[in-house]
């Protein structure tokens, strides 16, 4: 539920980031438009005034001409000055004629007034003393103009036309009055202030901002509509890339749109075709992985970086719980695990411990998990199950501390024994012929506990090779027990056999078998109770024979799980006749033979039995 939230608030927050690029996108195209405003306004501010001035330029120095040929006929009297007046007062500029003295020629003069001025012309103000008057000041004052006409007047001569931009008076167009025969009459000046040009650039000014500022009102919905078109793929693209991200790798968008979504799209769908791949190849490893570790014998369990439990394999579940799917965590040896982790963690080093599961004796080896830049990314804990390993080094140790005991037994009597005899202790002839009987019994007794060792490392190593063939299992019984006859009589036993008629043929290797029976038969003799019957007994069990020797004994149960192990005796003190040696042998003996044997102990009689494989008249 928590992680279903998470993308949900994951959905809105993408949801509103879509809303904020369409208004943001409208609100980068507003601003455009309007710094575009800004910039068209200050360069036609500049630009425009001065196309402006020429235009007006223009247009007066065609109006000079046509004004200066009515002033010629209206001055020679061929017309009236009604026409030439009322073209000057449709002007939007004044108009000033002058003499060849410089002095205004009064037929032309309209008196230098609008229709609404009245009252006489004012001569030309000063400024307060301390101070420039304004550039400004004398404009549409009659004297100031006429001041003016009459310093350009000699340039007017030199020209048909003549124009002159001043930033400071205006525009200034003039033309020479030329007469009938060809006599100057003096000059005709046109005067456009400066404030008029300034006033007519700023109306253009404010017409073009005003008529952008329409336009761009008006390009509000097609601009809404376009910037919608332009957004929508990208929408479908987040909508496609939430659906990846919730697992459904088989999205994929539609490349449509402008060529730079088109690609965007086209890229997007080969990221999901690879990382689709990757991650089926990452789904591959990680069972492959997966099966690796639960097929392993050791226990693995792997800790985060803080030390909290990640995941485990089978066979640690099965080590500590005693089932594959069992919790670990929930039991108290995970405790030392974890804290194993920590150190792990915390050091950079592994560490080592073991813990007690049921009879189980558990390795704990936890090793830190280092990334690229060396930090610790966690710990891997190995839990191996050391328990007979440890029963083995108990083996060791005990073997050792047996052979120990078996050799230093007849050693010390042996040394006893001669240095009496080195010293001169004993004189008496027939005591000394005893002593030398104690050391050649003993020495006896050392040289076949030499040999019983010797001969259970060569079968334990393998190194002995034992050839099977055809054998008569019932003559091997009867000889061995014609041996034993003697033995068992000195102890008042008896020997019974129950064999079945006929012969009993098998494949195995006779020394081997009758080394067996010599074994078992010498045990039940020495080891069974005085006045018993030692029973022999071969049975057919389909493809084997099953040979048993029984003898009447005392043993404990709990000797039975261990009467095969080297030097055991259930004579804890060793203070009995053999080496302990002789069991161990002959189980070893059949192990390599491919038999079995088993012991068992029932109202006082213990018995031991083995198989020998049958001989199959096809030579198997």
């Amino acid at each position: 539920m928590a992680m279903r939230a998470a993308k949900t608030e994951q959905r809105k927050k993408h949801g509103d980031l879509n809303i904020g690029l369409l208004a943001l996108m409208l609100i980068m195209f507003f601003a455009a438009i309007v710094v575009c405003i800004l910039i068209t306004a200050s360069l036609f501010s500049v630009m425009g005034k001065n196309f402006y001035s020429k235009v007006v330029a223009g247009e007066m120095t065609k109006k000079a001409g046509s004004l200066a040929d009515e002033a010629v006929q209206m001055i020679e009297g061929k017309k009236d000055n009604k026409t030439f007046m009322f073209i000057s007062r449709s002007a939007d500029y004044e108009i000033i004629a002058i003499d060849t003295k410089g002095e205004p020629i009064t037929e032309l003069d309209r008196g230098q007034r609008r229709p609404d001025e009245q009252g006489p012309k004012e001569p030309p103000g000063e400024a307060p003393r301390g101070e420039e008057p304004p550039d400004n000041v004398n404009f549409g004052r009659y004297e100031d103009l006429l001041n003016i006409c009459r310093e350009l007047y000699p340039a007017v001569l030199g020209t048909d036309e003549f124009v002159k931009n001043d930033s400071k008076n205006g525009i200034i167009a003039a033309t020479p009055l030329v007469g009938s025969d060809n006599g100057i009459l003096g000059a005709l000046f046109l005067i456009k202030p400066i404030n008029d040009i300034e006033d007519v650039s700023k109306s253009l000014v404010i017409v073009l901002m005003l008529a952008s500022l329409a336009s761009a009102v008006l390009m509000i919905v097609p601009i809404y509509f376009m910037v919608r078109w332009l957004t929508h793929p990208i929408k479908k693209l987040t909508k496609a890339v939430l659906d990846y991200s919730d697992g459904n790798l088989a999205e994929r968008v539609e490349t449509d749109g402008t060529r730079e979504v088109c690609e965007l799209g086209e890229s997007f769908n080969r990221l999901a075709d690879n990382l689709q791949e990757n991650i089926n190849e990452l789904t591959i490893e990680r069972n492959r992985l997966r099966a690796l570790l639960d097929g392993m014998t050791e226990g693995i369990a792997a800790f985060d970086m803080n030390g909290g439990f990640s995941n485990c394999n089978s066979a640690a579940a099965e080590l500590l719980t005693g089932e594959p799917e069992g919790d670990i965590v929930s039991l108290p040896e995970f405790e030392i695990i974890s804290e194993k982790a920590k150190e792990a963690i915390a050091s950079g080093q592994k560490t080592y411990g073991n813990i007690e599961c049921g009879s189980s004796i558990i390795l704990v080896s936890a090793s830190p998990v280092e990334e690229e830049g060396g930090s610790i990314a966690g710990a891997v804990v190995l839990l191996m199950d050391i328990t007979e390993a440890e029963r083995l080094e108990q083996t060791r140790r005990d073997y050792v501390a047996n052979v120990s005991h078996e050799l230093r037994t007849p050693l010390a009597s042996i040394r006893g024994i001669a240095d009496m005899l080195n010293d001169g202790l004993v004189k008496n002839e027939d005591d000394k012929h005893r002593y030398y009987g104690y050391i050649l019994k003993e020495s006896i007794r050392l040289s076949n506990l030499i040999n019983d060792l010797l001969e259970l490392s060569r079968l334990q190593s393998g190194g002995v090779a034992l050839r099977t063939c055809r054998m008569e299992l019932c003559e091997i019984i009867y000889d061995v027990a014609d041996r034993m006859t003697a033995p068992a009589a000195e102890r008042g036993m008896r020997i019974e056999l129950d064999i079945p008629e006929g012969r009993c043929l098998a494949r195995s290797n006779p020394d081997r078998i009758e080394q067996v029976m010599i074994s078992l038969m010498d045990n039940a003799v020495k080891h069974g109770s005085e006045g018993g019957t030692v029973r022999v007994r071969l049975r057919d069990a389909g493809e084997k024979w099953k040979i048993s020797v029984s003898n009447p004994s005392d043993i404990d149960r709990r000797d039975l799980e261990h009467i095969f192990e080297r030097f055991y005796k259930a004579d804890t003190a060793h203070t009995g006749e053999g080496t302990g040696l002789g069991l161990a042998i002959t189980e070893e003996t059949l192990r390599l033979l491919d038999e079995t044997i088993g012991v068992t102990s029932e109202n006082g009689v213990i018995e031991f039995t083995f198989t020998v494989t049958k001989f199959e008249q096809n030579g198997v």
